[in-house]
């Protein structure tokens, strides 16, 4: 059954932060690494009370329970992501992806959790699934038609923003997560709920995300995204995270709302830094473009 498993959503990196007290630059790595991305999270049901404002862009400087993590870079033409879900026990989701446009090319999962390791790669519009169990090693193969709107979790940000406009004029925008432990897809719907304002005034919109099927809607809950349109950037987060509460010798799902922080390195760092123009071109630093409309106030 569907409402047994976590889907494990990741905020991808391509809804970028300006904002001072979130964004900061820094020298290019060896590594090449483009971007960093650390999300702070709070289980819903014990929010620290100097929290209650994390949905309209007030920064939570309490300590929290777990910790998200992206690192972007350039592999040729696609964007290599990798993340983690930590909590107290250390890493326990840990995604890579490879994505072109936010479709996805390949993608392998390990999920503690859960104990599975699983694996997408997308040929000739083939989506080839794997799954191996951590504990007997089992493996288990399958295949399905891959749609042009396949995505993962760390690349469904990234689809859904390359559909801002359509987003903004009330429209739905729908989306086909695969979910790799299943080695199955499902379809969701995309649209914005409303426009609103951020604690310093700042225009936002609030992005729901629900499943098409009514059965599958049965079973999970909506997610909610909230973007800052100027800039593109996701601020906040609110749904079911990827990341597992351990209470005794099990796993249970946590609903949570989700801070975030970025860091920049080398040109678009660069750039920021030195451009003054109140627009940004957020996406010219993971696809290698020059940035020249970026502005980090300081």
């Amino acid at each position: 059954m569907i409402k047994n498993h976590s889907f494990s959503l990741v905020v991808s990196g391509l809804f970028l932060s300006l904002a001072p007290a979130f964004a900061s630059t820094a020298t290019v790595p060896a590594n090449g690494l483009l971007m960093e991305i650390t999300g702070h999270i709070y289980p819903k049901d014990s929010l620290p009370l100097n929290c209650k404002g994390i949905l309209q862009g007030v920064k939570c400087e309490a300590s929290a329970y777990g910790r998200y993590h992206l690192e972007a870079k350039k592999e040729g033409e696609l964007i290599y992501n990798y993340v983690t879900f930590s909590g107290p026990e250390g890493d326990q989701v840990i995604e890579q992806s490879w994505e072109k446009n936010g479709k996805v090319k390949k993608a392998i999962i390990e999920n503690r959790a859960i104990g599975k390791r699983s694996q997408l790669e997308v040929k000739n519009g083939i989506a080839y699934y794997e799954v191996t169990d951590l504990n007997d090693r089992s493996v288990k193969k399958s295949e399905d038609n891959a749609e042009d709107n396949l995505v993962v979790p760390s690349t469904m940000l990234t689809y859904v923003k390359a559909n801002a406009e359509r987003i903004a004029k009330g429209e739905t925008v729908q989306i086909k997560m695969a979910v790799l432990d299943r080695r199955d897809s499902f379809t969701f719907n995309v649209h914005k709920i409303k426009d609103d304002k951020s604690a310093d005034g700042e225009a936002i919109q609030v992005l729901e995300m629900t499943p098409a099927s009514f059965l599958v809607k049965a079973a999970v809950d909506p997610m909610y995204f909230y973007v800052k349109p100027k800039n593109s950037e996701l601020f906040a987060f609110e749904g079911e995270s990827g990341l597992r509460k351990k209470i005794g010798n099990t796993f249970e799902k946590m609903k949570v709302r989700t801070s975030y922080d970025y860091r920049y390195y080398g040109t678009i760092a660069t750039e920021q830094q030195a451009s003054k123009k109140s627009d940004c071109d957020t996406a010219a630093m993971i696809t290698g473009k020059t940035a020249v409309k970026c502005e980090v106030k300081q």
